[in-house]
């Protein structure tokens, strides 16, 4: 099972169109749940298709599964400070 980005509000992504995301995958990590597949952009991705989780470093997160996201609800990312961050992060 993939977990899929259900929402993204990050509306200064290329990958964002509508506050969905259509990049092919994101990662999620770091020593932040930071959407890393951000890219700040005045254009949008005029293809459509629903973006997965491709990896998460975020081991510390209780979805992630030998890095894997494994949220049953799927993902969704918000713009926080300065970066687009995964808003369905929990804390083991």
């Amino acid at each position: 099972m993939v977990s899929e980005v259900k929402q993204c509000s990050v509306t200064q992504c290329f990958y964002n169109r509508d506050q969905e995301c259509f990049a092919h995958s994101i990662l999620v990590g770091s020593s932040e749940p930071i959407c890393e597949t951000f890219t700040q952009s005045d254009q949008h991705i005029s293809k459509r298709g629903q973006a997965e989780v491709g990896a998460c470093h975020m081991s510390q997160c209780i979805f992630n599964d030998m890095l894997s996201c494994r949220a049953c609800d799927d993902v969704e990312i918000k713009w926080s400070g300065n970066n687009a961050m995964c808003a369905t992060f929990r804390p083991r």
